[in-house]
């Protein structure tokens, strides 16, 4: 995979991630989002598209929602709240940003 197709599906990602948290924000009322959060975001973003790189290049194509669902799960146990499961939705929703951007 070309190094500039994974360095733009990780700055889509990364957008994702932060209108997300914008998001959130807003609708918890939580304050505006501060810039250490937003490198954290910038983390999980890569984190997130080097584990797509992975999955898309070497190991598979296809279930991508599946893997991505797993992931989330994992990220998020023990879901015990709505919220909970939304982060979920966002992360395999980052995994649908991946599949679109990154060949396969």
């Amino acid at each position: 995979m070309a190094f500039g197709r994974i360095a733009a599906a990780g700055v889509v990602v990364a957008a994702w991630l932060v209108i997300w948290a914008v998001a959130e924000r807003r609708v918890t009322g939580g304050g505006a989002l501060r810039p250490n959060e937003a490198w954290l975001l910038g983390g999980e973003a890569l984190l997130l598209t080097l584990f797509a790189v992975l999955w898309f290049g070497s190991l598979g194509a296809g279930a991508w929602w599946l893997v991505f669902l797993l992931l989330g799960a994992l990220m998020e146990w023990p879901v015990g709240s709505a919220a909970g499961a939304a982060r979920i939705a966002r992360i395999v929703a980052a995994g649908g940003l991946l599949a679109l951007t990154l060949p396969t």
